[in-house]
């Protein structure tokens, strides 16, 4: 396993708030890493510092892999396809003066379409896509891309039960391909049950660790500031409970 990010003493502050200072991060490559915390323990913003979209209050980010960055609101015209998203994004890539797309481009394209399930749909316009197909757009024009780091926020917010477990068992694929994915969520039961390690980010302080480790009522009670029963289904998996 190889590492794709490292974010070394990284502060984020916005004027005189500070979110977060001195925080040290490693995203590995195959490996999916669910990022939990409270409402304003900084998630967002450490997505964005570590995929380059936000300069840090102070610290550095190596980037050792090609980063993409999704957002839950992005939208899309009603009238583009996944593959014209695709294709536009990895256009953004190209030389200028190049005006047709390679052979290497086209199955790259075509590749990450299949590897998000989107094989099917990839000449549908957005007006007919599901929301949860939507957000398996955006996933598959940045694989497209050629990127080996995803950073994802809140890709199961407004979809309901389906979709959740559709793009999570998405996103561990692509881990499972030898990508690096690092999604903020809040379903803690949903982050242990995908997540093959768990970052919580709260106080201005990071653990980070396996499901079983983090995801524990003595490490989440101080940081959402409620009880959590923590209890296991018939297959081991963990179930989160508010008290």
């Amino acid at each position: 396993m190889s590492t794709a990010l490292i974010g070394r003493g990284l502060g984020v502050a916005y004027g005189t708030r500070r979110i977060f200072n001195g925080l040290d991060v490693r995203v590995e490559s195959g490996c999916l890493t669910a990022l939990i915390g409270p409402n304003g323990a900084g998630k967002s913003s450490l997505l964005r510092v570590l995929a380059g979209v936000q300069a840090p209050s102070s610290g550095v980010v190596e980037q050792h892999a090609r980063t993409a960055f999704i957002a839950t609101a992005q939208s899309l015209p009603p009238d583009v396809t996944p593959a014209q998203l695709a294709g536009y994004l990895v256009a953004l890539r190209a030389p200028w003066w190049r005006l047709h797309r390679t052979v290497q481009e086209r199955s790259a394209i075509t590749a990450a379409l299949n590897q998000t399930g989107l094989g099917d749909h990839a000449d549908d316009p957005a007006e007919h896509l599901s929301t949860g197909e939507l957000q398996r757009a955006w996933i598959a024009a940045a694989l497209a891309t050629g990127a080996g780091a995803l950073l994802i926020d809140e890709p199961t917010t407004h979809l309901d039960v389906r979709y959740q477990l559709e793009v999570l068992r998405v996103l561990k694929v692509v881990a499972r391909a030898g990508h690096a994915v690092l999604v903020a969520i809040h379903d803690l039961t949903l982050a242990a049950r995908f997540a093959d390690s768990v970052a919580l980010l709260a106080g201005g302080v990071i653990e980070v660790g396996g499901p079983e480790s983090v995801i524990k009522p003595e490490t989440l009670a101080p940081a959402f500031g409620v009880d959590i029963e923590i209890q296991h289904d018939a297959e081991g998996n963990i179930i989160c409970t508010p008290r």
